[in-house]
């Protein structure tokens, strides 16, 4: 290692018509002192933000090559002498390095959902000749340019453009937080209102007791599954990846590890008392299996889709259309629960929200207003 002093800036106490510029001391071999090196690079940038995010930038790549042991050495090889130590991020390049760096931390099913939202940004930022500008020059009035493209132009649903721009937030902060920008652009932008969405719509009482027929005789074990979302308000996903070893019906509880939820948050869910009685007697319990629904290898679980596909096989006859899933039962449980009286924190225990508010916003999407519970009200 060679003495050095850290890259700083000067900013002439935020004077821009001054010259601005940053400063380290770096080794010299020759002279075996300590040498100042400047970058007035900087007053390239007209804007204060802009000199200050590349300062950052500058400041932080270049400390980074002192503590790794640069310094001066007119002996060295030209090649590695004349090396800057500076990188240019454009926006092209800034969103492939925060979508590369946000991969390991989101779930393999969202990040398609990612990928779809840079390639249309990437789209609109070809057109508009903004791809290979520097991303610090990436404000939040072009963010609003995009957010308005996607509304007016593109033509989608509300609740699509909160999406993108929902991914396109955490991608840029990914940004901020390697001090590459300064400021998330996307932040701040107001959400459209979403409609109520028609999707996975709650099973009427009737149309339980028809479904119920059905599936119960000819595919017991799907019955099962449809019993664990229901009750427990879990996702496919997460029951197919359930094991003997997650059921613990000394306490009725249901253990989600992190690895199988969807919010990457370990939990437990509570077996009510109808459930548990059909846990308890269950063949799937009692196999040497380890999972509960395994798939065509034993050690395996059963495939992502199987069992929404074995559902809409056995209740097409019914003639239900597509608003109707096999998560239309977390959707029915929750309101077959609200509707009984069940008071809302245990709801929201049951769903694993993380406020009341959620799920609160949750039970009015449902079209929950008031529980009928109200009703028990004793007399004066």
């Amino acid at each position: 290692m060679y003495p050095f002093k850290k890259a700083r800036l000067n900013d002439c106490e935020g004077n821009l018509s001054k010259r601005w510029y940053i400063e380290f001391y770096a080794w010299d071999v020759q002279q075996k002192k300590l040498v100042r090196k400047r970058f007035y690079e900087i007053n390239n940038f007209a804007a204060q933000k802009d000199r200050i995010t590349y300062a950052n930038r500058i400041i932080r790549q270049v400390n980074k090559l002192l503590e790794e042991g640069f310094h001066f050495d007119l002996n060295k090889v030209p090649e590695e002498a004349a090396e800057e130590p500076i990188k240019n991020h454009s926006l092209d390049s800034a969103l492939d390095y925060a979508l590369e760096v946000k991969k390991p931390s989101i779930r393999s099913t969202s990040y398609p959902s990612y990928k779809s939202a840079v390639k249309i940004f990437k789209g609109w930022a070809t057109e508009n000749r903004q791809l290979e500008i520097d991303v610090a020059y990436f404000d939040k009035l072009r963010a609003v340019y995009f957010n308005d493209y996607l509304f007016v132009e593109r033509a989608y649903a509300a609740k699509t453009v909160n999406g993108h721009i929902s991914y396109l937030k955490s991608l840029f902060e990914v940004l901020v937080e390697r001090e590459i920008i300064l400021k998330n652009p996307f932040k701040g932008i107001k959400k459209h209102k979403e409609g109520l969405s028609r999707r996975n719509l709650a099973f009427s009482v009737e149309q339980i007791e028809e479904i119920k027929k059905i599936i119960s005789e000819r595919n017991p074990k799907l019955w099962l599954f449809i019993q664990f979302i229901y009750y427990c308000y879990l996702r496919p996903n997460e029951i197919r990846q359930l094991k003997k070893s997650h059921i613990q019906l000394a306490t009725r509880q249901i253990f989600i590890p992190n690895y199988i939820s969807k919010n990457n948050r370990e939990g437990y869910v509570t077996l009510p008392e109808s459930f548990y009685k059909e846990l308890a007697i269950a063949e799937e319990l009692k196999s040497d299996q380890e999972y509960i629904f395994p798939g065509s290898l034993p050690d395996k679980p059963i495939s992502k889709n199987m069992m929404g596909l074995r559902f809409h096989k056995l209740i097409k006859e019914l003639n239900l259309g597509k608003d109707y899933t096999l998560y239309s039962w977390k959707h029915s449980g929750v309101v077959s629960a609200y509707n009984a009286g069940v008071d809302i924190k245990t709801i929201q225990n049951q769903c694993r929200h993380q406020s009341l508010e959620q799920t609160d916003v949750y039970l009015k999407s449902l079209g929950l207003g008031v529980s009928q519970a109200i009703n028990n009200i004793p007399e004066l």
